[in-house]
Parts: structure tokens; sequence; C-alpha cells
């Protein structure tokens, strides 16, 4: 189901690269996984999940394969992580757009954190919200049929707000 259908707009720090979305289908989901640590060079990162049909991205966006399973698109000029796309078949109809990088970021309230097997250990998560760890053979599994992972965003965005 989808969260909401209104326009959402945003861009990178220096407005070289914007985007338009709508359908988006999930709140946001706050990942600490250590390929969002290291792409954000923060503890985690905030996204939310858009189909790759309702999502226009302008300007000159570059693509960096950060892992078997995602490029991430940032802006050339200021740096600004803004979208992740994924090859994976469950997952390649959807981009994981940067909350905070979205125009109204306030709009798109978080609905649980993933990946806390690699929470930093100084970091307190007491904000009520459901901790999802990802198995040991997440890379692994990511194209199996049965994905628990997949399963698990796919639950949260036919949840209703």
């Amino acid at each position: 189901m989808e969260k909401d259908s209104k326009p959402a707009t945003g861009g990178c720090q220096c407005g070289a690269v914007r985007f338009e979305a709508c359908r988006r289908l999930t709140g946001a989901f706050i990942c600490h996984c250590r390929m969002c640590q290291r792409s954000t060079a923060s503890a985690f990162s905030v996204n939310t999940l858009y189909p790759r049909d309702a999502f226009k991205l302008t300007g000159d966006i570059r693509w960096y394969a950060s892992s078997d399973i995602a490029d991430r698109g940032f802006c050339p000029n200021c740096g600004t992580s803004v979208v992740i796309r994924y090859h994976a078949p469950e997952w390649s109809g959807w981009f994981a757009v940067s909350v905070i990088a979205h125009d109204d970021p306030e709009s798109i309230p978080a609905e649980a954190h993933v990946g806390v097997e690699s929470k930093l250990s100084w970091l307190n998560v007491d904000d009520g919200l459901p901790c999802i760890t990802y198995p040991e053979t997440f890379l692994e599994d990511i194209g199996a049929d049965d994905n628990k992972i997949f399963h698990l965003v796919n639950e949260m965005s036919t949840r209703e707000p």
C-alpha cells in the first residue's frame, strides 16, 4: 500500500541534482549497516522507498557500486548521497531515497531500525521502533525467492499509516 500519493521533491545540498517522486511505499527506515555508515560517513542512513517508475531524477548524478546488490547515486558537485538503486530482482523496482534529501523530511516518519547488528555501541536507540537484524547470509540471500529482508521491507510498505 502506498504511504503517500502527494508528489515529494528534494535534492542535493548544492541543488545540482533534484528529484520528484510519488507513491512512497514506506516511512523512513533507519539503516545501521556498515555500507550505509560508510556511504553517509555517519552512524546510520535514513531512507524511504519509491517505485522506480514514480521517481524522476534531474541533473548530473554519479553512481558508485557500493556492493553486489546496490549502486548509490550522489551529486558530483557537493557529494550529497541522494538515492540507492538495487540490482536484486526483488528490489530492482524500487529506489531507496534519502529522507534527509527531501525538501520536507519531517513528512516521512520513521518506522524501523534495520541492520542493528552493526549499530555503534555508543548510539542509544530507545525510540520504541522495531529493531531488525539482517541475517548473517544477507548478501548471499538477497536474490533468493524467500528473502526474509525483502519480505520485512515489503511488510513495512503494506502497513497502514
